[in-house]
């Protein structure tokens, strides 16, 4: 356990570096390697918040937890609209051409997707770093794409994912959304829903007069699934700006929302923040709320 130790800050390790240790030791004896390995995970996780001050107790940590599930929503659905793209690509080339690169990128998407739809299911943990997974296994299939041209793509397109999956994964445990589904057979249930939509969306045409179509379905089935208990900590102007901006922006690319509507849905999403920072200020401070 003394290499997860040194993960700690130096203060925080000096202090409880034994509990720590005696903590990990009690949790992972007679464990499977699974077990093992989510444990050094929640471990590394813990360590990484701590030192980025993203506690449960503080202002950003509550915002980070506010945030989170339409991170999430914003990855699965974003990848979804790119994993599309991808096998439209390969349709058209026949799969020649191109070897094995977008084929490679359609696989990595839609990993982020169900990462995505495995944490919003109840499984945080399992789901937010197999989306981590997707979005960086993407952008490393990019980087042997596109070479030189690898920094303009990865800040327009892998950027913004990679950040938001960092959202979802550093999330405080204690703060985490509660499990919309609690069952395995449930999340079974969830992901093959799931699967049925993906695969709808990549093999039936998208020719009619809205491509932003691409987008809203998706995004509208995470949101479905994140559920009213995500809304409910929407409790702060930032907290809802955080959380509506990533789906704007990735409405519009890949989605291909035009102008009107990128305009009417800012709009909305700028009254809503005022109306909540409105409300906040009458009803006085939540030490809930997410910001």
């Amino acid at each position: 356990m003394s290499a997860w130790v040194k993960l700690y800050p130096a203060a925080f390790r000096r202090e409880f570096g034994d509990e720590l240790a005696d903590a990990y030791r009690e949790a992972t004896r007679g464990a499977s390697g699974r077990a093992r390995m989510l444990e050094a995970v929640d471990v590394a996780g813990h360590a990484l918040r701590l030192r980025l001050g993203l506690g449960s107790a503080g202002r950003a940590g509550r915002l980070l937890a506010a945030v989170a599930p339409f991170a999430l929503v914003a990855v699965g659905a974003a990848s979804m609209s790119w994993a599309r793209m991808c096998a439209t690509v390969v349709t058209i080339s026949g799969g020649f051409g191109f070897g094995d690169v977008f084929p490679q990128l359609m696989a990595a998407h839609l990993a982020a997707v169900l990462g995505a739809v495995l944490a919003l299911a109840g499984r945080w943990t399992a789901g937010t770093w197999t989306a981590l997974a997707g979005v960086v296994a993407g952008i490393a299939i990019d980087a042997g794409r596109l070479g030189t041209d690898l920094v303009g793509s990865t800040l327009l397109f892998g950027l913004p994912p990679l950040v938001l999956a960092l959202v979802a994964v550093l999330c405080p445990p204690d703060l985490r959304p509660a499990p919309r589904t609690r069952t395995r057979a449930g999340v079974v249930a969830v992901l093959a829903w799931t699967a049925v939509m993906a695969g709808s969306l990549l093999v039936l045409p998208l020719s009619y007069a809205l491509p932003e179509l691409k987008f809203a379905v998706p995004a509208a089935g995470g949101l479905l699934l994140a559920g009213r208990q995500a809304f409910a900590r929407l409790r702060t102007a930032p907290a809802v700006l955080l959380a509506g901006l990533p789906l704007m922006f990735f409405g519009v690319n890949p989605g291909g929302a035009d102008t009107l509507v990128l305009t009417g849905a800012l709009g909305l999403l700028l009254v809503a923040a005022v109306v909540v920072s409105i409300r906040r200020r009458r009803s006085g401070p939540n030490p809930l709320a997410g910001g």
